[in-house]
């Protein structure tokens, strides 16, 4: 069992700076600089590609605080609408793949050909660095806390009681999704489009799982907002590779072996 402890706080000033934020500050801040360091071998534009990333972050932001109010809140928001307005508090994550998703899909109708998505695929790639520690922050302040458990990773919750904690077991996965997207980077160029459907056909599937382990969470027809958001990614990154087989096909009309 892991001991319960509360988040570490730095005051300065008027100013608390939470584990929490710094841990995802400090994820957002290392991705933007493998970004830099990928984008040339990639013959791709580093400014360019650091922008791309942070408009992705901050709309991600915004309505990552949009979707949680009005998904898992909605009498709270009816009730105090103003709540929408506060984005310094409750986020989710799924709101925040939609907003960034938003901008991803403004930004490659504007390529031509398949640029675009040659620069979603390396913000993709170094997305699992920021990911591990966003949910060590996740862990740290056990703001995913889990139904009762013998488990030996449990940890003690703040009504006593031992619990799954989610955040840490994201954390967890999406280290070794680090790993993996480590070795493919270095490899030989990929299929454009690859990393971004593997992020999202990697992710779901645990995520799905790890919701049915929530507690006091929304749920509609038995399922939460974030399976639901699941099933989605499962959709969308099967679009993908199929939209890139099709893609292929079309640069390459010889590669088909004949029947």
């Amino acid at each position: 069992m892991i001991p319960y402890f509360a988040q570490p706080q730095l005051h300065l000033g008027p100013l608390t700076i939470h584990a929490f934020g710094a841990l995802v500050a400090t994820g957002i801040l290392l991705a933007l600089r493998l970004i830099r360091k990928r984008a040339p071998r990639a013959g791709l534009d580093p400014a360019l590609a650091e922008r791309l990333a942070m408009r992705m972050v901050v709309v991600g932001f915004i309505s990552a605080h949009l979707v949680d109010r009005i998904a898992y809140y909605p009498r709270d928001v009816l009730a105090h609408p103003q709540s929408l307005l506060y984005i310094w508090e409750s986020i989710s994550s799924f709101g925040g793949f939609l907003g960034a998703s938003l901008v991803a899909i403004w930004f490659v109708r504007g390529q031509v050909g398949s640029l675009g998505w040659r620069y979603l695929d390396l913000i993709a790639s170094a997305f699992p660095l920021a990911w591990v520690f966003g949910r060590c922050g996740c862990a740290v302040a056990f703001d995913h806390p889990g139904l009762a458990t013998h488990f030996f990773m449990g940890e003690r919750y703040t009504d006593n009681v031992v619990r799954h904690n989610l955040g840490l077991y994201e954390a967890l996965y999406t280290l070794g999704l680090l790993a993996i997207f480590q070795l493919l980077g270095k490899g030989q160029p990929r299929a454009p489009g690859l990393f971004v459907a593997a992020l999202a056909l990697a992710y779901a599937p645990v995520r799905f799982a790890l919701d049915f382990l929530r507690i006091e969470d929304a749920t509609y027809f038995g399922l939460t907002p974030g399976q639901y958001g699941s099933i989605l990614l499962v959709v969308v990154g099967l679009a993908i590779i199929r939209h890139a087989s099709r893609r292929s096909t079309i640069a390459n009309p010889g590669s088909t072996a004949p029947g």
